[in-house]
């Protein structure tokens, strides 16, 4: 039984720990701290996840995982007095010495843009755009209606379009 566990816990950090560092890393902004709160996140599915016969959990509970161990890395900040976390995230490949520089720019550009997005909003972008993940499965992640979703989404696209427009990235 314990060995049925530890090969798909083995498994769920094989299918979802790049995804979810990704994401943390897209929402604080800090290699480092990305990597402590994703360790943090599987922690918490390894310790709160019962065995369900090696069925693993979906998606959008191991992001719901992650995203609150997010907010509670937040909340200890805030009850600290430290300073707000700062949001941001890698949409686009890096630049190298073969890409244009307009590709570093436009990187740039989509930070800022996406620093401007509340965690709400931002938070189900990424999910959606970033990670590839349904409506369905964001509502799930984030305790939301569906319909939630998509207006957050919607919204967050058209602000998005329009910071980088006002940048001069016209999409």
């Amino acid at each position: 039984m314990a060995q049925a566990r530890d090969d798909g816990f083995a498994r769920l950090v094989e299918r979802d720990l790049d995804r979810v560092h990704r994401f943390l890393r897209s929402l604080v902004r800090d290699e480092d701290l990305a990597r402590d709160l994703t360790h943090d996140t599987f922690l918490r599915l390894r310790r709160l996840r019962p065995d369900r016969d090696g069925e693993l959990p979906t998606a959008a509970y191991v992001f719901a995982c992650a995203r609150h161990a997010a907010v509670d890395h937040w909340r200890r900040q805030r009850t600290r007095k430290d300073a707000e976390p700062h949001l941001a995230t890698d949409l686009a490949p890096p630049a190298t010495a073969d890409a244009p520089l307009h590709v570093s720019e436009l990187r740039a550009a989509l930070d800022r843009a996406l620093g401007l997005l509340d965690e709400e909003h931002r938070a189900v972008f990424l999910l959606s755009e970033v990670e590839g993940l349904r409506y369905g499965e964001i509502a799930e992640a984030l305790g939301i209606p569906p319909g939630t979703v998509a207006s957050r989404k919607h919204h967050a696209t058209q602000r998005l379009r329009r910071e980088l427009e006002r940048m001069g990235h016209a999409l």
